[in-house]
């Protein structure tokens, strides 16, 4: 007869490996970069996956895409580099390792920032540690028109435009600030509440639910915060609306 503990103790060996690779830690240290996904992600020759942290570059069906995945490349394909492990949330629920990354002493997650091919991205704990340096250098690369920025810049968008003034703007890509106030599931499409007497509100499609679970962001989030939404408005059952196509449309104001 096997005894109760010597079967607890086997479970437990047995558990050791079935724990997944992904779910250790990761040091920090130098590494060799072996692939760039695009231009936030990367592959270590160890076969991690680090995701920089405090940003968020184009997705591929979005400009620059192709712009800052070539200047990560530039900056650390086939290089070694030094990556510093966020101790606070060493990897996101994807199993990414969540880092910033120098590269021949120039620290990448900010490079990509001043240059205009990211925008800032201050999700806890990770994305607070250098909050305010990162804002910093988006509003110099806001200021100097580049990358991104630039491309916003040249098509003329309404600026600053509050949810009340939003059925003013049919037709119209904008930018839009205001204060969300639920969000609420409706089947894999979500909506956004605004404090607002028209009743405007921000949809957010399946694709980009998908996107925000890919990067381990949670919509729910939004709930009681002021953020920026980039859009064209449209009027659906009387009601003024943005639909937001990526995560990187949606910013939140610090």
């Amino acid at each position: 007869m096997v005894r109760p503990v010597r079967l607890i103790h086997a479970a437990l060996l047995a558990s050791l490996f079935l724990i997944p690779a992904s779910a250790s830690a990761m040091l920090s240290g130098d590494y060799f970069v072996r692939e760039v996904i695009d231009g936030d992600t990367i592959v270590l020759d160890n076969g991690e996956k680090v995701r920089y942290v405090g940003l968020d570059t184009p997705e591929a069906d979005e400009p620059l895409y192709i712009d800052a995945k070539a200047r990560n490349a530039v900056l650390v394909q086939g290089r070694h580099v030094s990556v510093l492990v966020c101790g606070a949330e060493p990897r996101d629920k994807y199993g990414r390792v969540l880092a910033w990354v120098t590269s021949g002493g120039i620290p990448v997650n900010e490079t990509l920032v001043k240059e205009g091919l990211a925008r800032i991205m201050t999700i806890p704990p990770c994305g607070l540690v250098r909050a305010r340096q990162f804002k910093a250098l988006e509003d110099e690369a806001r200021a100097k028109k580049l990358g991104i920025w630039g491309m916003i810049a040249s098509q003329r968008l309404a600026v600053d435009i509050f949810p009340i003034e939003a059925h003013r703007y049919v037709g119209q890509k904008v930018r839009l600030r205001g204060t969300v106030r639920s969000a609420v599931p409706w089947g894999r499409t979500w909506h956004l509440e605004f404090r607002s007497s028209n009743g405007f509100r921000a949809v957010i499609l399946p694709k980009a639910v998908d996107e925000y679970e890919m990067r381990g962001l949670d919509i729910l989030d939004y709930r009681g915060k002021e953020v920026e939404i980039t859009g064209v408005v449209t009027m659906r059952d009387g009601f003024p609306e943005i639909v937001v196509y990526s995560p990187s449309s949606i910013r939140e104001n610090p």
